[in-house]
């Protein structure tokens, strides 16, 4: 034995085995073990040990061989209640000196511990506050786990510690029941921060589960209305309320017990709740039409009373991040639980919309057969006719002020905050009516503006409804997505159900429409109007403000709202977005059905001018009887047609389009009008007299032309053709002139090659006659003419 004392890590090995009190016993076995083995480098490595073992942080001071120490009557100061307050760390040279005087103050509570010593176990001045007793408890159990080294000494330690925090837990136990039944609540949140104190969260989170309650949703007594489900929400936030105030009494910010308690609020009251309000029991699984309904309103009064009204927390706050509320974290952990109804919503939504707006089509399209049969019955002509005028009157006067003031207060109801919403949709319905009853009334049975205004404010309704469940950031994707189909539904189903069938109806309109059949050959009756393109006209209208509100929701909801990233609007990616394409093959439909359109009704305006022209204008306007007296010189009854019905129908897509295809439609009206009026003067028999008559129709024709369709691209047609008319007012005498006349091509703007105008001359009443001389100045001199010199 005496040999082992000899080799220093055998005493090293034993010496870290023993207890405190062992170890000073051990040291004196010899003077070789207590000044070469266990020397001061070894205690420090010994008493370190045991301090950490504590949970206090031991340092190694390096400042040139000195170190800073201790003072001494700090360490007399400690107590059982405070050791672990005023010291948490110590050098490494200071370690035996700290270790003595914390092992002064608990040795003898574990020694008592060890032998069962439980009786009066806290000396005065400690035996009277519980909450001291605690904090004792808990510093006990930190300063033992020094004696780990000597299992036996620390498993019956622990045992009995055990013991004797039982029977003080069931001591506070007892106390809490007491006085919560005698709501003396501040009493027991004191007993349950000392269960705290003792690591008994367990047990104070038992205690006050087990005296709260999860009252049910009240759904039986009041009618489920949007505007009674504030309501039903409102005992549950008294209930949360009272809830949070008395969890902030009991736990104060030592324990994090709100979202605890929010948790299963959340889950045995507020899912049940829902469940039951919107029967969405497995029994019931079908009833998506009132889920639709009112699911958007009961999440958000949810919200609103279970989560932003609540009032501030002191436990509530706990742990936050900074800047973030306790209010909103509730929100966060709600929506764990309701995003799979949400999610429903979001599914469901996008088909009732489809078959909604359907329904609405459907309606519109049974609403107005009805009314076609009922108008048939009850409408006298003359009614038809009244109304045929206003609509006739409402195009000449151009009046596009009502459809700018109602686009206008459409796009700001797209814009405007929602405490102007309301007072801005009032304006905006005033502008509706005054739209529709000054200049679309004669095409409200084809397609009608104010249905398809309000399905574009249902579909901007709708978006915003999803785009409000944002506040759960992980369904973003899933809100775009349904979003972007609520605007391809709205286009598509508009389009389809609606549009396109109003265009082919008044295109069929326009291309059966035959001018012969609405006139009589008295020329006092004849039309001035061609009805199915003053329609189609009307149609265009409205079919433009559509357009450019389906522009106005793309650009203040789907664009400025980040639905549609603004960078894919362009021409290069429009096929790579199922929106911009759906929104681009609409426009595309509507063009193409206003060309077809127009290229109809544009020939059934020069069926209708070529009526006029065969009815009216008489052979003796320019050829006139030699005996005949000097007229006026005045256009013709026949040319104030034409321009009556030019005027009728150049101008009627001033305003209900842009302005590129009103100038094709103006430039291709005023061709086909030359084209015919070439042909109309070619029919004539022309005489000199007659002329002047011809060249004040003619000129006339291109007063309209040059001074109000003001089109560049046709004046020169008319002002070659006023040239022409020149040729007529030549004399006879004079043939050689016209001859070389003819041969000018120039002087007719170049408009008219030399057999066009050789045609036109050929329409003179005195043709027979100059004729020989005319051809010898266009193909060269006769035999007879030639000399022999």
């Amino acid at each position: 034995m005496e040999n082992l004392l000899k080799v220093k890590s055998i005493v090293s090995n034993i010496a870290n085995c023993l207890r405190p009190e062992d170890y000073v016993r051990f040291k004196t076995v010899n003077k070789q073990v207590y000044y070469e083995h266990l020397d001061e480098e070894f205690e420090q490595e010994y008493f370190s040990l045991r301090l950490t073992l504590m949970g206090l942080i031991v340092t190694v001071e390096k400042n040139n061989g000195t170190y800073a120490l201790i003072d001494s009557n700090d360490l007399k100061t400690l107590t059982p209640v405070n050791t672990f307050n005023k010291l948490t760390s110590c050098d490494i040279h200071n370690a035996k000196n700290c270790f003595i005087q914390v092992y002064k103050v608990f040795s003898i509570y574990c020694d008592k511990l060890y032998n069962n010593s439980l009786t009066n176990f806290f000396p005065p001045p400690f035996d009277t506050d519980p909450v001291v007793q605690s904090e004792i408890l808990s510093n006990i159990k930190k300063f033992n786990k020094c004696n780990i080294i000597d299992p036996s000494y620390y498993q019956e330690t622990v045992t009995n510690f055990n013991i004797l925090k039982e029977l003080f837990v069931n001591s506070c136990l007892n106390e809490m029941e007491n006085n919560f039944n005698a709501h003396n609540y501040d009493v027991v949140g004191k007993f349950i921060r000392i269960l705290l104190q003792t690591d008994e969260q367990n047990i104070s989170i038992d205690f006050f589960n087990s005296k709260i309650e999860y009252p049910k949703l009240t759904v039986n007594d009041i009618q489920l209305t949007v505007e009674n489900i504030p309501k039903i929400w409102a005992p549950l936030k008294q209930h949360l309320k009272e809830t949070i105030e008395m969890i902030d009494i009991f736990f104060e910010d030592k324990y994090s017990m709100v979202p605890i308690f929010y948790e299963n609020f959340v889950q045995q009251t507020i899912l049940e709740g829902i469940n039951e309000l919107l029967e969405l029991s497995d029994s019931n699984q079908n009833n998506d039409t009132e889920f639709l309904t009112f699911f958007p309103s009961v999440y958000f009064e949810c919200v609103k009373a279970c989560c932003i009204e609540l009032p501030d927390s002191i436990n509530g706050s706990m742990n936050l991040p900074k800047g973030k509320t306790y209010q909103q974290s509730l929100n966060e952990l709600l929506n764990i639980y309701l995003e799979p109804y949400v999610v429903r919503y979001l599914n469901l939504s996008t088909g009732q919309f489809e078959k909604d707006l359907e329904r609405q089509f459907k309606n519109f399209k049974i609403e107005q057969e009805n009314k076609i049969e009922t108008d048939l019955l009850n409408m006298t002509t003359k009614e038809q006719t009244d109304s045929e005028d206003q609509s006739m009157e409402s195009l000449k006067k151009n009046d596009s002020e009502n459809k700018i003031n109602f686009l206008e207060s459409f796009t700001k109801v797209f814009r405007i905050t929602n405490t102007k919403k309301e007072d801005n949709e009032e304006k905006l319905n005033d502008n509706l009516i005054n739209l529709m009853n000054t200049n679309l009334q004669n095409i409200k049975k084809l397609i009608n503006l104010e249905l398809c205004y309000n399905i574009v404010q249902q579909a901007h309704n709708k978006v915003d409804t999803i785009l409000s469940f944002q506040c759960i950031p992980q369904l973003g994707p899933l809100i775009n997505a349904k979003c972007e189909e609520i605007f391809k539904i709205l286009i598509t189903v508009m389009n389809r159900n609606h549009v396109t069938p109003a265009f082919e109806k008044a295109i069929d309109l326009l291309d059966e429409y035959d001018i012969t059949d609405q006139n009589t050959f008295d020329t006092e009756n004849i039309e001035q109007s061609v009805k199915p393109l003053i329609n189609f006209a009307e149609l265009i209208n409205i079919g433009d403000i559509i357009l450019q509100m389906i522009s106005i929701f793309f650009n203040n909801v789907m664009v400025k709202k980040q639905i549609i990233d603004n960078k894919n609007s362009n021409k290069k990616n429009i096929w790579q977005n199922q929106v911009l394409q759906t929104k681009k093959n609409f426009e595309t439909t509507l063009d193409n059905f206003v060309a077809d359109g127009l290229n109809i009704g544009i020939n059934k305006l020069l069926d209708q001018i070529k009526l006029v022209f065969n009815t009216s204008q008489l052979p003796t306007d320019y050829y006139p009887p030699p005996n005949d007296p000097p007229r006026d010189t005045i256009p013709t009854k026949c040319a104030k047609m034409i321009i009556e019905i030019l005027s009728n129908h150049c101008f009627l897509l001033t305003g209900a389009t842009d302005k590129g295809t009103i100038d094709v439609y103006q430039q291709e009206i005023g061709r086909r009008f030359f084209i015919v009026l070439v042909e109309h003067i070619k029919r004539q028999i022309i005489s000199t007299k007659g002329a002047i008559q011809l060249i004040c129709d003619v000129n006339y024709y291109y007063d309209f032309i040059n001074n109000r369709l003001k089109q560049k691209n046709v004046v020169p047609y008319f002002q070659g053709l006023k040239n022409i008319c020149s040729l007529y007012l030549i004399d006879s005498k004079d043939s050689k002139e016209l001859g070389k006349l003819i041969c000018d091509l120039g002087k007719f703007q170049g408009i008219f090659t030399q057999e066009e105008i050789y045609e036109f001359v050929q329409r003179r009443q005195d043709w027979i006659a100059v004729k020989r001389e005319v051809q010898k100045v266009m193909y060269g001199f006769g035999v007879k003419d030639c000399v022999i010199m």
